[in-house]
């Protein structure tokens, strides 16, 4: 009898904890992988809105050296994040404000870049 009540008990727990997994997991959309080859003096550029209650997880890898940004605009472009002649890096963003940010790749070599970068929005 102990053992059916214990057995009972465990299905309920892992009842309840199904739908709560389901539901964190439709919160964050996948994270949009894509791969890029950059020609001489190319950029590649991702835009998307964030609010300041959301943080953007971004990592990539490159062949080659590339300059990585994060920016959004007001009167001009303010530039919120940068690394320059980097092939590869990975981190969190978090806004200070709600706008449109884009991640910037730009390939300042002579010789072309195959990038392969991802990204995803989540809540903080």
């Amino acid at each position: 009898m102990a053992k059916l009540i214990r057995l009972m008990v465990t299905a309920a727990a892992v009842s309840l904890v199904s739908p709560v997994w389901a539901q964190d997991a439709s919160k964050s959309p996948p994270p949009r992988i894509v791969t890029k080859t950059l020609v001489a003096s190319e950029a590649q550029k991702e835009c998307l809105s964030l609010n300041n209650r959301q943080r953007l997880h971004y990592k990539f890898r490159a062949d080659g050296p590339l300059n990585f940004k994060v920016s959004h605009q007001e009167e001009k472009e303010i530039i919120d994040f940068k690394r320059d002649g980097t092939e590869s890096a990975s981190g969190s963003f978090m806004p200070r404000k709600s706008a449109d940010y884009c991640l910037v790749w730009t390939n300042a070599g002579k010789r072309s870049v195959t990038l392969r970068y991802e990204y995803q929005r989540a809540s903080q």
